[in-house]
């Protein structure tokens, strides 16, 4: 019997299109939107969301091998949370499985950063119960001690718990955990709805 339900936030309860904001930010300059995607994302990116760097230490890493564009990654890092919104039917979905008695948690790849750029579109973490964020614990999915230290944090039974997520090598893992576990493949929320849905009878 499920009695938790833990979900991911970027590409579950929030949307987010990196391209297309640096495009609108940088007049459509294609190849300057490439350049600070190559120096910002990918493994640096990683450690954005482990939170172990500091804000300065981050940014020195995106403009090591781009200092020429050191200007517009800036722009972006500062503003990069203005990429973000908040799926419309996020808090419907919240309140509909929180009336139906489900414990519901967060357990997200993110930074402090990002967190203080979209306090908005995070308004809804009042509505779950708890959960964890990736540079709280200075861990990453899918690293298995992530989904572990969810699992002891609020002393969850495995089986007694579904997990949504945007990425597959995350569903995998929490799997591997113990976890049952859901895909929302390409960010298809009504396929990852009817898993959920067959999951809860």
């Amino acid at each position: 019997m499920i009695k938790t339900i833990i979900f991911d936030i970027g590409g579950v309860l929030i949307g987010y299109d990196w391209t297309a904001y640096m495009m609108k930010e940088f007049n459509n300059d294609a190849e300057l939107v490439e350049r600070i995607k190559a120096n910002v994302f990918g493994e640096k990116w990683a450690e954005v969301d482990r939170g172990v760097l500091t804000n300065d230490e981050l940014v020195a890493s995106f403009i090591k091998d781009a200092p020429d564009i050191k200007d517009e990654i800036i722009h972006f890092w500062e503003t990069a949370g203005d990429a973000l919104w908040q799926y419309d039917f996020a808090k419907d979905w919240i309140r509909d499985l929180k009336n139906r008695g489900y414990q519901l948690l967060y357990l997200s790849n993110w930074s402090s950063h990002m967190r203080e750029g979209a306090l908005k579109q995070l308004d809804f973490l009042p509505m779950l119960d708890g959960g964890v964020f990736s540079y709280e614990e200075k861990l990453i999915k899918p690293d298995h001690a992530i989904y572990n230290r969810i699992i002891e944090k609020y002393n969850l039974v495995p089986e007694e718990c579904v997990f949504i997520d945007d990425s597959e090598p995350n569903v995998i893992a929490a799997r591997e955990c113990g976890l049952n576990a859901v895909w929302a493949k390409d960010k298809n929320h009504e396929i990852a709805l009817k898993e959920l849905e067959a999951l809860l009878q």
